[in-house]
């Protein structure tokens, strides 16, 4: 038989129970069997599963104390203790991921390391469960899941301790397209629940961004050439003479920006751009936009735009002037 642990955190804010019980059962088959770890014990989530599941102690699970017989070693006793996961930390699996890295090295010597060696190991999201997967469980294969996009610094210590066996699963197309052009190990698959999860993801970004009566734009801060850039300042010149309110955000780093910071000064155009940095989560601002702008196909979030149904312009040689959504939105803010 084929042994698979699947490490969840039933509590990831992120994900339904319904959503990972559903990565479960993909890695169910006749000739698997099955051990479930739960980052916390969660009563709903084992009720749903199928009887032939071994369920295994929580990882929050940890030895507190021990009473020894030295003369009879099978009187020992130990004594386990919960740890439950501050609500801050499961947050920031999709706010903060590197407040969740640090908390992690925090806790890793109490977590113990499973003493079963199992022929694949799965987690089902980013955060603890990624990390115990890596350092705590001895697997021939590991398989991590991303079943929503997630940028570099969620991504970065899964790829950086890859084997050549393991495995990434992303159910974003655009997550997808931006990491397997150098990584052979990034696979996609079609996830039903994607659409549910992103709005479960944007709802944790607690800041409150409120854009009455104005046109509100986003795109990647990844403006590689110089036409993407004079292209950029085009479109602003362009809104501005067209005398609506709008504001135009930036997410993400680039070498350019400086380039850019200073195109906008000359032109006199700083107050109608918000360079929002590396933010983790970037979904709400997509939510609230009325529009969002790529450079030449580029995958930076075009999948998560689709799903919410947000336009969708492509800044290829020309600026789409005349685009009948773009000229649609500038009525509507006139």
């Amino acid at each position: 038989m084929k042994k698979v642990l699947m490490i969840v955190d039933p509590l990831d804010l992120g994900l339904s129970i319904e959503h990972q019980l559903y990565l479960t059962y993909r890695h169910l088959e006749p000739i698997s069997e099955i051990y479930v770890k739960l980052l916390e014990n969660d009563s709903m989530f084992l009720q749903h599963l199928n009887k032939q599941i071994k369920v295994m102690l929580p990882i929050s699970h940890v030895l507190s104390s021990t009473r020894k017989n030295f003369h009879d070693q099978r009187n020992w006793s130990y004594t386990l203790q919960s740890h439950s996961i501050p609500l801050h930390i499961r947050k920031a699996y999709y706010n903060f991921p590197s407040l969740v890295r640090l908390y992690w090295k925090s806790i890793n010597e109490s977590i113990a390391e499973s003493h079963i060696h199992f022929d694949e190991a799965v987690s089902l999201s980013s955060g603890i469960p990624s990390f115990y997967l890596i350092d705590k469980v001895q697997a021939d294969k590991k398989i991590y899941y991303f079943p929503i996009r997630q940028f570099k610094k969620a991504v970065a210590p899964v790829i950086g301790r890859l084997r050549q066996q393991d495995l990434i699963y992303t159910a974003s197309q655009s997550m997808y397209r931006e990491l397997a052009k150098n990584n052979h190990q990034i696979k996609y698959y079609a996830d039903p629940y994607y659409k549910e999860s992103l709005y479960r993801v944007l709802k944790l970004d607690e800041a409150t961004r409120y854009h009455p009566q104005h046109l509100s734009v986003l795109s990647a801060n990844n403006l590689k050439y110089r036409r993407h850039i004079e292209g950029f300042i085009f479109m602003i010149k362009y809104f501005v003479k067209q005398r609506i309110a709008f504001k135009w955000y930036l997410y993400g780093d680039h070498h350019n920006e400086t380039m850019i910071r200073n195109e906008l000064k000359i032109h006199l155009l700083e107050d109608y751009v918000e360079f929002i940095g590396s933010i983790a989560n970037v979904f709400r601002y997509l939510e609230q936009a009325d529009l969002y702008v790529e450079w030449e196909p580029q995958s930076a979030l075009n999948f998560e735009a689709e799903t919410m149904k947000k336009p969708i312009i492509y800044m290829k040689n020309e600026p789409p002037y005349h685009n009948q959504q773009i000229l649609k939105l500038i009525k509507k803010y006139k």
